[in-house]
């Protein structure tokens, strides 16, 4: 487009919306209705369509008799101001099985197609006012493959299973609901569970292209993909069942009693405490040895339990000889010397003499 000079398009009009597709925006409507008979298309082998959601919008009207036909329905139509014309009507059908046999019962139920972007809050019919609705549209799966979008009549996809997410038809899967795994968020159920995370995100993006009249890439781009994280998979796979002592009295219970059950899990092993504090061993270490002595004798001052005066007498005189020993060459005091002469004279007396102590 750039090479061959395509005028009118706007700035950032130019999108990418899914696979060999891409949107482009111009300014005006006539540039736009231009471009898809421009020979540049052709020479390219590109092919340029207008989406129907961007020049219709669909309604939904209630209350219209069964017994009414489209065309009937059409024609007698009176339309708002500003309106555009109705294009297309369609009656909603109810599934229903009887006896094995699925039918499909008419409602009075029927969705209008609008030319252009607004959508009237209300038609007349035969002097009636019908209301209306912004049409939501539906969430489909399909059974083959299970991706959303389309039925398993036109799936080119090869089979997947919605009970083991295997690659095989579900049809012939023997996989119970307690064993399943989703293939969409690999949840326990089956992936064609109403509740999975991935058919609420289906049903969420179909809404809002109803209501802001959108594609579904950019509608899709709101909601982010439904994905687990590794940490939950695990988490589950490895999670030990639990278990009831209850179980084997389930068959007894009354009609009008509770449900609840009582779960019961195994203690989880701890290891074993440190020793705690011991006041004998600590007693042991901090305390006082214990003395020789009988116990009081400091009080009573027993001087038999004392040692001998001799014996103290000669631990002095050795104690003095060792320090004058070494200091013969060195001549003492007279002061030092008459004190040491008296000294020995006591200790050369004995303990026997009473001023020996003195």
């Amino acid at each position: 487009m750039h090479k061959h000079k395509i005028s009118s398009i706007i700035h950032d009009g130019v999108k990418n919306v899914g696979r060999n597709k891409i949107t482009v925006e111009f300014s005006f409507a006539e540039a736009a209705n231009n471009f898809l008979v421009n020979p540049v298309l052709s020479m390219c082998k590109f092919k340029a369509i207008i989406p129907t959601y961007n020049i219709t919008r669909m309604g939904l009207v209630r209350g219209v008799p069964v017994d009414w036909s489209m065309d009937e329905l059409v024609i007698s139509l009176e339309l708002p101001p500003g309106c555009g014309e109705v294009l297309k009507s369609r009656r909603l059908n109810r599934k229903t099985i009887t006896e094995g046999v699925t039918t499909w019962v008419p409602t009075q139920s029927v969705v209008l197609t609008f030319r252009g972007q607004m959508l009237p809050a209300k038609v007349y019919s035969y002097h009636t006012s019908l209301p209306v609705e912004t049409y939501k549209l539906p969430t489909i799966q399909c059974l083959n493959c299970c991706r959303f979008g389309y039925i398993k009549s036109i799936c080119r996809s090869k089979p997947r299973c919605y009970r083991c997410a295997q690659p095989h038809t579900g049809d012939t899967c023997e996989v119970t609901l307690e064993t399943s795994t989703c293939l969409h968020c690999s949840g326990k159920h089956f992936a064609s569970d109403k509740g999975c995370p991935e058919f609420i995100r289906q049903q969420s993006i179909k809404m809002v292209m109803s209501q802001d009249n959108i594609s579904y890439v950019e509608a899709a781009i709101k909601f982010p993909p439904v994905q687990r994280s590794y940490a939950e998979i695990t988490k589950e796979m490895f999670t030990p069942p639990a278990y009831s002592l209850k179980s084997t009295q389930k068959a007894q219970t009354p009609t009008n009693a509770s449900y609840r059950q009582t779960i019961y899990r195994s203690p989880r092993p701890q290891a074993p405490l440190a020793k705690g504090y011991d006041r004998t061993a600590h007693q042991t270490i901090v305390g006082e040895s214990s003395s020789s002595l009988p116990n009081g004798c400091a009080l009573n001052n027993n001087v038999d339990t004392l040692p001998s005066q001799g014996k103290m007498l000669e631990f002095i005189s050795e104690f003095l000889l060792s320090i004058v020993a070494p200091c013969s060459e060195i001549p003492l005091p007279p002061n030092v010397a008459k004190n040491l002469s008296q000294l020995f004279k006591l200790l050369q007396n004995g303990p026997n003499n009473p001023n020996s102590m003195e």
